[in-house]
């Protein structure tokens, strides 16, 4: 079997208007055999979300989900610092963040250091 990697933009997942949009297509595309890479960290929320659905979902033929995330909801030290972000996200720009999502089945190991995520894929035997 072919592992299948995806880049996904961040500027096409805004199109996902809605957390529960963005959270079934992610299912969709994992449930395919593929392995995502967001250009965005998930927010709680959504992060939270997608668990929820994941676990749902699980049965015979899909095990579930691994993921993680770089960015996005880590403490700000400053009061300047989260004027900043905001900032940037009211004006339409990047914040940074990166996560990595793809199919239990495929995933063997997620690592994450403070500035990359490393992920190892390969078929799992059972």
């Amino acid at each position: 079997m072919d592992i299948e990697l995806e880049f996904i933009s961040s500027d096409a997942l805004k199109e996902k208007i809605g957390t529960e949009n963005k959270v079934n297509y992610i299912l969709d595309r994992v449930r395919g055999n593929k392995i995502l890479i967001l250009e965005e960290s998930l927010s709680y929320e959504e992060r939270k979300k997608l668990m929820e659905a994941d676990m749902a979902q699980i049965d015979d033929e899909f095990t579930g989900i691994e993921f993680d995330t770089l960015g996005g909801d880590e403490i700000v030290k400053t009061w300047t610092e989260k004027l900043k972000k905001n900032l940037i996200k009211i004006l339409g720009g990047k914040t940074g963040g990166l996560t990595v999502i793809g199919p239990s089945k495929l995933i063997r190991e997620i690592k994450k250091h403070p500035q990359k995520i490393s992920l190892l894929a390969g078929i799992k035997e059972e």
